[in-house]
């Protein structure tokens, strides 16, 4: 279905009685008063949604051959005083979602031959599910200095104080960020809409669904959010999709092969549940874009797929490429900025697989204070800053946007 665009930071509740719901307007207003980060985030809107147009017009449709592996870093902010058999639950937990991850993001998951399989062939004869060639992988080397942690134990932290108060933390920046802290009662969990790596982004999520089973002490999944969905969901907003109802009376979520909704479901509603929009379809209520109950979500479309690898392959090159012990990136070009910090004048490498189109640099105001386009950007170029603080250089390619984090002493 075509759409209007949503930019907005997007955050998942849960009401008292066990329904999620959305509090968009607060964080929206929020985002107004980060110049930086909306800065960053209009840019990557604008990539990445030209990017998702060029897949459905059959332009850079590049088929992905080999897995690209994201590396992942779990930090559970309120565990300041953890014994190491508590800490030892947690790292299990973690891997318990990463692995429901994986299963849901790759199609693997049993509901897909349980359920999905029987449903379609009468009830969505033109929808197929979707499937990434995706792995989700905790870090486990080259750890942040500073963090604690030596090569070979995973990236998982205790009681660090992600972000120092804001959302994004750029010590972590080049990992897919999960953030486990408490949200309150209503609150299920975040993410931005498109969000980059290079940002030190991060998925939030609260300490009662994260994971399934047992859990641990203070960090049980509870029904009906017990099932790790709610993480495939909120990192289906981190990936660039909007709710499957377009957040609006029969909405729009820019993809095609969604039926449109007159609005969200909650709970199991029955296989017969239509619609009142035009056509009164089906509605996909099983879809991990929905709000219903976590046992009763178990599928992304191949459009929801189509949309997600488009934004993937323009932050992909942000993730960090040395953090896991077997690297296997789909993309391993990046833009190489040194010496970094400085003392205001940095030297940019740009190997010859990547074009840079434009180079923008803004202060920590989100003030743009130096632009470079292709009348003078060649392999190799230089930054010249003259007053202290805290860069971030952005470079628009032919494939997506690189970010870089600059300090001039």
């Amino acid at each position: 279905m075509k759409t209007k665009l949503l930019w907005c930071f997007l955050v998942v509740g849960m009401l008292t009685y066990g329904q999620r719901t959305c509090g968009t307007v607060h964080k929206m207003e929020q985002l107004q008063f980060n110049p930086l980060m909306k800065q960053l985030y209009d840019q990557q809107k604008l990539v990445s949604e030209q990017a998702y147009q060029n897949a459905l017009d059959g332009k850079n449709n590049q088929q992905i051959l080999n897995t690209i592996k994201i590396p992942v870093a779990v930090h559970y902010v309120l565990e300041t005083n953890a014994t190491e058999t508590k800490k030892n639950c947690l790292r299990s937990l973690a891997q318990n979602q990463v692995d429901i991850l994986n299963a849901d993001y790759k199609g693997l998951n049993v509901e897909i031959s349980t359920t999905w399989n029987v449903l379609k062939p009468t009830n969505y004869p033109a929808i197929n599910h979707g499937s990434m060639n995706v792995e989700f992988v905790i870090a486990d080397q080259n750890h942040p200095s500073g963090s604690g942690l030596i090569n070979g134990q995973k990236a998982i932290t205790f009681g660090y104080n992600f972000g120092n108060g804001t959302d994004f933390d750029s010590t972590w920046a080049g990992y897919l960020n999960l953030v486990v802290d408490n949200l309150g009662s209503q609150t299920l969990g975040y993410a931005y809409l498109g969000s980059n790596p290079g940002w030190g982004a991060a998925v939030f999520i609260n300490t009662f669904c994260f994971g399934s089973g047992s859990g641990c002490a203070g960090y049980a999944p509870t029904f009906p959010f017990n099932k790790g969905r709610t993480l495939t969901h909120e990192l289906g907003h981190y990936m660039n999709l909007n709710h499957i109802w377009g957040d609006a009376l029969c909405g729009n979520d820019l993809v095609a092969d969604t039926p449109v909704h007159h609005e969200e479901n909650y709970g199991c509603p029955s296989i017969n549940t239509f619609s009142t929009c035009t056509g009164t379809p089906r509605m996909l209520h099983m879809n991990y874009m929905d709000y219903t109950d976590d046992a009763c979500l178990y599928m992304f479309t191949a459009g929801q797929v189509t949309r997600m690898q488009s934004h993937l392959n323009n932050i992909v090159n942000n993730f960090n490429q040395t953090v896991l012990s077997n690297q296997s990136f789909e993309q391993s070009f990046d833009v190489v900025v040194y010496p970094n910090p400085s003392n205001g004048i940095f030297t940019v490498e740009v190997p010859t697989a990547i074009q840079v189109k434009k180079v923008l640099v803004f202060d920590a105001l989100g003030r743009e204070v130096l632009t470079l386009n292709n009348g003078n950007l060649s392999s190799q170029l230089q930054i010249n800053l003259p007053n202290k603080g805290i860069y971030y250089a952005s470079f628009e390619t032919e494939t997506g946007v690189i970010v870089k984090k600059l300090a001039v002493n």
